[in-house]
């Protein structure tokens, strides 16, 4: 039988996370120094937003500064199967808080180095000088250092950059500072709608011969799914020759027209490299004869990845896709390059065509990040830097008239590649990127090449990195990291990312229950000898519970916008990560998943989230105008029950979900004295609150 646990009114607001001190022994309050408005002591370094490492890392380098244990002889580890030897970590301050009189304290570990660990510094007003301060060798073993920094000099930063192996024990860094809170950034909430989007490729939409879209196929996208529909275009397909462009690939035309028409926005994505530039990658071997990468990264292999040039030809294909189906119609004709060559015979080629008026939305590319390929896959945040400036405008035009997104269409919504790590660090590298090399407007404010900022991110039990080998199944979206992750990404764009929107463009479960990423819960996992066992609709209705729970978690965190990894299975027979990620059966009908998204899309799309009121049961307010909405749940992996008093002056409605229908379940809420006993469970339940 199930528990039954029954909870009282709780109230807790969201707040914004404030720096906090550095270590355990260091949480004495500081100490006025006389000059007014300033204190001494271990700086309360906030490290989800001031501390980031440029390398290929999965979260903040906490055992630095918050060393485990009371053994200082072990050096910190930046992380495992790290692909650059040379490791750098920047400390940024806060322009409204001044640093000074800073000395640094490092305790020294196990081991010397040779190269050693150089620290720089970066003083205010210096246009991003660094200044070496020391240069950290592990000469003195299970001793500190003392490094004192030229007084009376507020700074901007510090980078500590060297081989990766050449760590300390533990940092401090002790000085003069203003103290100050954190505030919230004022930024408007998306709507529901947008956290219903999906993920498709081009086949996905298509008669099974590609002749033409498939009414069934798009019809059953477009009515489920609110939110971009993000799709993927080959880039060796799309250019196929250098300078030319591949329109009659997968109907394209028919797609974006189609997509236009029905009301949804349509995400074109690129993945790969153009044909030329995936000729110069080494080939694959396999069975004895030689095949193209076909995921070879948007560059030449040989060319050199910190100059723009070397991301020229993605820059053009993008134009070119801009200006098709963009909003500018003022296109020179010379501009437009078309690929002209026949498929077959007789077949019809694509006319060039400008200023269509079928596409907003446009991502740089997919995953630049991918350190499961190996370095040569991998681009490090500075190089996606370049990538995305070229891209975005051309890298403000110095590759020429043709290059560039908003050179064609300037309307256009610009997202940068989505990141496979769900940590800003790539972000930072990316933003000292522009400092160098697009620099600053003129009302101050840095020209950030992008307008929305966007990650990927799967709940697993193998923590929060993508191909790490540790997963065995998916978790609740509650008992993962994705919303640390969400709040890291928010106070990212609030603090250094221009306050742009965040969006999800990748997350979801597998439903094969032997997938290392299936939603199976632990209560299934104990109730059943073997996985294979646990009935298909259980792990089904498991993967729509966890989808909307996921919406309802990363929304509260500010995230802006969901695209579900994906539409239809890649190939759901098959018991590997992704390929069972589908929320539409091969037959065109819903799955739970998509049935829930879509009931709670109708019943609230236009709802925006608004507080929550008690984190264990899950209690959210969501609110349209004077609507208001509670949804309520238990973030458990198992039958557990319990009730919520909910203040409630009229007699309530409560929602609940149910599958295979296109709306939920509407049914009485009594109350008294005011309070409505509100059943909670594992599914979400919805309830219109009484106007304020």
């Amino acid at each position: 039988m199930s528990r039954i646990l029954v909870f009282g009114l709780l109230f807790v607001a969201l707040g914004c996370s404030s720096p906090s001190a550095q270590s355990a022994d260091a949480a004495a309050p500081p100490v006025p120094t006389g000059e007014p408005g300033y204190v001494r002591g271990v700086l309360p370094l906030d490290l989800n937003t001031m501390v980031y490492q440029q390398n290929n890392v999965n979260g903040p380098p906490t055992e630095l500064f918050f060393p485990t244990g009371s053994d200082l002889t072990k050096t910190f580890n930046p992380g495992h199967g790290l692909l650059t030897d040379e490791h750098a970590i920047v400390i940024d301050f806060p322009p409204q808080w001044e640093a000074k009189n800073l000395t640094l304290r490092i305790y020294d570990g196990s081991g010397e180095f040779s190269p050693g660990q150089r620290y720089y510094a970066v003083a205010r007003g210096t246009n991003g000088a660094e200044q070496l301060v020391h240069t950290f060798t592990g000469s003195r073993y299970n001793e500190s250092a003392t490094v004192d920094l030229p007084p009376n000099t507020v700074y901007e930063r510090l980078v500590l950059r060297g081989p990766k192996n050449a760590q300390p024990a533990k940092l401090e860094i002790i000085g003069d500072y203003r103290p100050f809170k954190p505030t919230a950034v004022p930024r408007p909430r998306a709507p529901l709608a947008d956290f219903t989007g999906t993920n498709a490729f081009p086949w996905n939409f298509n008669k099974a011969d590609g002749s033409g879209l498939s009414d069934e196929k798009f019809g059953a996208i477009s009515r489920t799914f609110g939110g971009v529909l993000r799709m993927y275009v080959e880039l060796e397909k799309f250019v196929p020759a250098a300078g030319q462009h591949q329109f009659q690939y997968w109907n394209l035309d028919q797609l974006a027209q189609r997509a236009r028409a029905d009301g949804r926005e349509l995400l074109i994505t690129f993945v790969h490299a153009t044909r030329a530039e995936m000729e110069t990658w080494p080939k694959n071997t396999y069975q004895g004869k030689e095949y193209p990468d076909t995921d070879a990264s948007p560059y030449a292999f040989t060319a050199d990845l910190m100059q723009e040039a070397a991301y020229k030809p993605s820059g053009e294909a993008a134009y070119q896709m801009a200006a098709r189906y963009g909003f500018n119609a003022r296109i020179p004709d010379a501009s437009l390059k078309v690929y002209t060559v026949p498929a077959y015979p007789n077949a019809p080629v694509a006319l060039p065509r400008k200023g269509l008026g079928y596409v907003r939305y446009y991502e740089a590319h997919n995953e630049l990040d991918k350190d499961w390929k190996g370095l040569s896959h991998y681009m490090s945040g500075w190089k996606m830097g370049l990538h995305q400036s070229v891209i975005y405008d051309g890298a403000q035009g110095r590759m020429g008239p043709g290059c560039g997104i908003k050179t064609a269409d300037p309307s256009a919504v610009v997202l940068n590649a989505g990141l496979a790590k769900a940590t800003p660090d790539a972000f930072r590298g990316m933003v000292d990127c522009w400092k160098k090399t697009r620099g600053y407007k003129a009302d101050g404010r840095l020209d950030i090449p992008l307008d929305q900022w966007n990650y990927h991110q799967y709940a697993s039990d193998g923590g929060s990195a993508q191909h790490g080998g540790q997963q065995t199944r998916g978790i609740a979206p509650e008992n993962s990291h994705l919303g640390a992750a969400a709040r890291r990404m928010v106070a990212f764009s609030a603090l250094y990312g221009g306050g742009k929107p965040v969006v999800l463009t990748e997350t979801g479960y597998d439903v094969h229950p032997l997938s290392p990423l299936a939603a199976i819960r632990a209560a299934d996992v104990a109730a059943y000898p073997k996985r294979e066992l646990i009935p298909a609709v259980r792990i089904q209705r498991t993967q729509g519970l966890w989808t909307l729970r996921t919406l309802l978690e990363v929304a509260a965190h500010g995230i802006d916008g969901i695209a579900w990894y994906q539409a239809f299975d890649d190939n759901g027979a098959l018991p590997y990560v992704y390929q069972s990620c589908g929320l539409l059966n091969p037959d065109n009908t819903r799955r739970p998943a998509a049935d829930f998204l879509l009931q709670t899309r109708t019943l609230m799309g236009k709802y925006t989230f608004r507080e929550r009121r008690s984190e264990n049961p899950r209690v959210d307010i969501w609110e349209n105008g004077t609507a208001r909405m509670a949804v309520l749940w238990l973030p458990v992996e198992s039958d557990q029950v319990g009730a919520y008093s909910l203040p409630l002056k009229t007699k309530g409605i409560l929602y609940t979900l149910v599958i295979g229908a296109a709306r939920m379940a509407e049914g009485k809420l009594p109350t008294k004295n005011g309070v409505a006993v509100v059943p909670v469970s594992e599914t979400p339940v919805f309830v219109p609150l009484s106007a304020d």
